[in-house]
């Protein structure tokens, strides 16, 4: 599987076992640590997959969501966000994982949106 991923996390852990495990099944992995800087990467890249989670620093991950789905310069990554706390009311993303994760499943879910973005 070929796939481009920004990874966006305060958590250098989180963002550590991520970047491995993306890596190990052929995506193409960029790590942030807040959505500002993912907003400044996602000006150079276009990656199929956006993986947030929603307590960030500054801006938090459902604002980031509804800004990258909002703009028409992006071509709109499936964002996919994370949380210890519990699904968000107001998603604004295209899918939720809870934390701590199941590795697995986090790497299909990854796998079926970056192969929908190839498909479009």
């Amino acid at each position: 599987m070929m796939c481009a991923v920004l990874v966006v996390d305060d958590e250098p852990g989180v963002l550590r076992l991520l970047d491995i495990v993306l890596r190990e099944v052929g995506c193409e992995v960029k790590l942030v640590p807040d959505a500002e800087a993912a907003l400044l990467e996602l000006e150079e890249t276009n990656p199929d997959v956006v993986l947030t989670d929603v307590r960030l620093p500054g801006i938090d991950g459902l604002e980031l969501a509804q800004r990258i789905h909002a703009d028409p310069h992006l071509h709109d990554p499936h964002v996919i966000l994370m949380s210890a706390y519990g699904k968000p009311r107001d998603l604004h993303g295209d899918d939720f994982v809870q934390k701590p994760f199941d590795l697995d499943s986090l790497v299909e879910r990854v796998r079926t949106y970056a192969e929908a973005a190839d498909n479009a």
